[in-house]
Parts: structure tokens; C-alpha cells; sequence
């Protein structure tokens, strides 16, 4: 059941730009400036509040996050450690915690927003219309190339006589390649429905 809070009925562009805001204020704030980030955390912790967001498939979300970040952090610190004058190990957790926030953020605001409102509040807040209608069709095609990938594999289980279903890098990048060929005949299709009927790179809803 969708829920309806005041942040869900707040405009999407003021939820953007806050987003963006407070994204931006995280990653300005200096290294070992912890009181500050304190403060940042609390804010977030009251629209966590707010927004009605389950805790746990946020902290499950941030851990697949944190993976590839604490790698990325692990990378860059030695070099910001020395300008900043702290240790390794304060300067990692210092990104890891900028990280976090700034990503929990982008959580949020997908949850208080749905995702035709948030392209049509980057389209408002002049977006390029080329990028607003890529990412809409990446977002309606992606279950269509899931779907196309699952019938792959289908067939390929129906064709394997093997007992184990480990895949070789050289059939695993087959498949890909296939996938990839299918993917473009079927993007030539739509492309060409969609001219047929007067298509001219502008996405509109009942909204504009």
C-alpha cells in the first residue's frame, strides 16, 4: 500500500533540490569535522522518521553500498590522509560516513517520490530533454530486457545436459552478446513504431 505522508506530498522539486542540497553539504564538510556530520545525521534520521521508510531495507540497501565504497575508500585515503593530517583509518571512516549519508539521502527521496514524479521535476528544473527521455525508457525497458534475458536462460537449461550449471567465461560472454544483439533489434523496433507515429523526443504527460 503506498503511503502518504507530507513528504510524499511535497513537490518533487523541492524534494529534489533538497536532496541535491543537502548532498552537496555532506560532501563540503570537511575531514574530521564530526559534529557536523552528527548534525547532518540527525536531519536525515528525522525524514528517515518522517518518510515511513522501512529501517531495515535501508541498513539492507547500505550494505551492498558499503562494500563498494569502503573498497573506494580504502584506495583514495592515503593521499587525503597526508593533506588532512589524520590517520588512514579516521579518514576512511570519515568517507564511509559522507557516503552513507549522501546515499541514505538518495534512498529517501526514491521512496517519498515516485520515479515518473522525480523525471518530471528534473524535466521542470531544466533537464535536457535527450537525457530525461533516456533515462524514462531506461526505466520502462529494463523489465522487457529482464524478461528477454530470463527466456534466454530458460532455453538454455532446456539445451544443457551438463549436471553442474556453472557457466565458462566464453558462454557466459555469448550469452551476453546475444543478449546484446537483441537487445539493439528490438530498440531498432521501438525506435521505428515510434517514429511511424510522430515520436519527436519530447516525453509529455497528462501533467504538462
Amino acid at each position: 500500500m503506498a503511503l502518504d505522508g507530507p513528504l510524499h506530498r511535497l513537490d518533487a522539486r523541492v524534494k529534489l533540490v533538497a536532496a541535491v542540497v543537502y548532498v552537496v553539504a555532506v560532501v563540503a564538510t570537511p575531514l574530521g569535522s564530526w559534529r557536523l556530520l552528527g548534525l547532518l545525521g540527525l536531519v536525515l534520521a528525522v525524514l528517515i522518521a518522517a518518510s515511513g521508510a522501512s529501517p531495515v531495507r535501508l541498513f539492507t540497501r547500505w550494505l551492498g553500498f558499503l562494500a563498494l565504497v569502503g573498497f573506494l575508500a580504502a584506495v583514495t585515503a592515503g593521499g587525503l590522509a597526508a593533506r588532512a593530517n589524520m590517520s588512514w583509518g579516521l579518514v576512511v571512516l570519515n568517507l564511509l560516513v559522507k557516503n552513507s549519508l549522501a546515499f541514505l539521502m538518495m534512498l529517501v527521496l526514491v521512496h517519498v517520490t515516485t520515479w515518473p514524479k522525480l523525471l518530471l521535476a528534473m524535466r521542470r528544473l531544466g533537464m535536457p530533454p535527450v537525457l530525461a527521455a533516456t533515462l524514462s525508457f531506461m526505466d520502462r525497458y529494463v523489465n522487457v530486457l529482464r524478461d528477454e534475458l530470463e527466456r534466454m536462460r530458460s532455453a538454455r537449461r532446456a539445451r544443457w545436459f551438463r549436471r553442474r550449471g556453472d557457466l565458462s567465461i566464453g558462454t557466459l560472454s555469448t550469452l551476453i552478446g546475444v543478449l546484446l544483439l537483441r537487445a539493439l533489434e528490438r530498440e531498432e523496433r521501438v525506435h521505428a513504431a515510434m517514429t511511424a507515429r510522430g515520436w519527436d523526443g519530447t516525453i509529455r504527460t497528462l501533467e504538462d
